[in-house]
């Protein structure tokens, strides 16, 4: 599902990845972003143990609802340093990598609010009516599946679009007239090596997750 060899979805010159075979990310980014997750999730459930405020936090989006979003703040740190550090594999400048941090940050705030009430309709875990509020699996399966794609735009992995447009064979040959109409009738979507396109992957990842949570709460 990720690729961190080359581009799967348009450039910024319409060429793609499997005709450049262009490398977008840096050997070893998948591995650095989910580490830099794990550990964040971790430091911020050991930072914020005891504390009034996070225990606020922790009740509304439930203890592994925080933990994620700590993660997730973490590893899109680390995959904008990574990105930064190494100018080999970098296909943006280093000013519209930290513009996609910030704007990957920023959906993950959109993201929490769109928890909160999420997680109070939550499906329950099991038929213990003491947990009739517990989220259960589906939650944090929501969570990862939304946010794992722009973490790992922020190091340049790219995971696939599910339903995605794909160009036809043989598109170039035909006449210009035609190809022209097929390109302008074509869904438009940001490069592949953009934070806006890891952000629409997060939404397209996450989709069918919520609609399962939302259908489980409601039966």
């Amino acid at each position: 599902m990720a690729d961190g060899d080359a581009v799967n979805g348009s450039t910024g010159d319409g060429t793609t990845g499997a005709t450049t075979g262009t490398r977008t990310a840096a050997p070893g980014s998948v591995a650095l972003v989910l580490a830099a997750a794990v550990a964040g999730a971790w430091g911020v459930g050991a930072l914020t143990d005891g504390v009034d405020w996070a225990d606020g936090l922790r009740d509304a989006l439930r203890g592994d609802g925080l933990a994620v979003f700590g993660g997730y703040g973490a590893a899109v740190l680390a995959g904008s340093v990574l990105r930064t550090a190494t100018p080999k594999y970098r296909s943006r400048p280093v000013g519209a990598v930290w513009a996609g941090a910030a704007l990957a940050l920023l959906f993950g705030v959109l993201v929490a609010l769109l928890a909160w009430p999420v997680a109070e309709i939550a499906p329950a875990a099991g038929h213990n009516p003491v947990s009739n509020r517990d989220p259960g699996f589906v939650y944090p399966l929501w969570l990862a599946f939304t946010l794992l794609p722009p973490a790992l735009a922020s190091a340049g992995v790219q995971m696939g679009l599910p339903l995605a447009p794909q160009p036809k064979a043989g598109d170039g040959d035909g006449a210009g007239g035609e190809t022209g109409v097929r390109a302008r009738a074509a869904l438009s979507l940001p490069a592949g090596d953009t934070m806006r396109r890891g952000v629409l992957r997060g939404l397209a990842w996450g989709a069918a997750p919520l609609a399962l949570l939302l259908l489980l709460s409601a039966l």
